[in-house]
């Protein structure tokens, strides 16, 4: 049992009740970053009531999981010393039996990244993976006409491409988009909100990741927590853009939804 299992009825989560568990027990959520969102995701854990630990050394990798509910690996800004630090968390991760959430971002777009990953997911063992549709095609060997860090184009349907990466990495996959797909290979779930400016908003995947990572150190089960996150992210998001002059400004209001919303407003 993962030490974020806080609250159970009758031996199984309540849905219905996660957000105000979280806020409630503050999981510590370990990410390790990309560089470029790292403030936004901390502020987004922080919003819904998780409680964020960023590191880059891999000489505390074994600390800082030990003590964290739940564990985030994003590959946004890889590095030769970053790869170290990737290594040993998975490796701790694993060990101390803690959700592990990996987040490929742009894995297809470079042999270096696509690398990072084959070792990542050869070697250790992930509770979730979340990516866009591009990420998880390249993950599951499927061909599909990426561009950077943007979902991309590409032929098949994205429930039996979530399902092929599901199954072959014996996880549960989450890809997200206009209509989320959450699947463990067998059980799929759907999210249809959302608003075009999570799509602009640079580190949206990156917060979604990270909180699907809290939601398992509180203790849902990882397809739960793949919809619920994609829940939270999404009516926020679309609640976010009343009042929206941009994207600045957006991004304040997005924080404040975050904030103030309640295991209700997801039903």
């Amino acid at each position: 049992m993962y030490p974020g299992h806080f609250f159970y009825l009758g031996g199984t989560l309540m849905e219905n009740h996660l957000i105000a568990a979280v806020r409630q027990h503050h999981p510590i959520t370990f990410t390790v970053a990309n560089t470029v969102t790292s403030g936004k995701v901390a502020d987004a854990l922080s919003a819904i009531g998780a409680s964020p630990i960023m590191s880059a050394a891999p000489e505390e990798a074994a600390d800082l999981v030990a003590a964290a509910h739940a564990v985030t690996l994003n590959l946004g800004t890889p590095t030769a010393e970053l790869c170290k630090e990737l290594t040993a968390v998975a490796r701790a991760a694993n060990r101390l039996h803690k959700p592990l959430v990996l987040d490929p971002v742009a894995c297809g777009a470079t042999a270096f990244r696509q690398q990072i990953n084959h070792d990542l997911l050869t070697n250790h063992r992930f509770t979730v993976i979340r990516g866009n549709a591009g990420e998880i095609a390249s993950l599951a060997g499927v061909d599909w006409n990426g561009h950077g860090i943007d979902a991309g184009s590409g032929d098949g349907d994205l429930v039996t491409l979530a399902q092929r990466c599901a199954n072959r990495y014996q996880t549960t996959v989450v890809l997200s988009g206009p209509v989320d797909v959450i699947t463990n290979g067998q059980a799929t779930r759907h999210n249809d909100r959302g608003t075009e400016w999570l799509a602009t908003n640079v580190g949206s995947g990156d917060i979604l990741s990270s909180i699907i990572a809290a939601l398992l150190g509180q203790g849902a089960d990882p397809v739960t927590a793949g919809w619920l996150g994609c829940r939270l992210v999404t009516t926020a998001g679309k609640n976010a853009t009343k009042g929206t002059h941009g994207l600045g400004s957006w991004q304040e209001h997005f924080l404040d939804e975050l904030t103030m919303i309640t295991d209700e407003d997801l039903a």
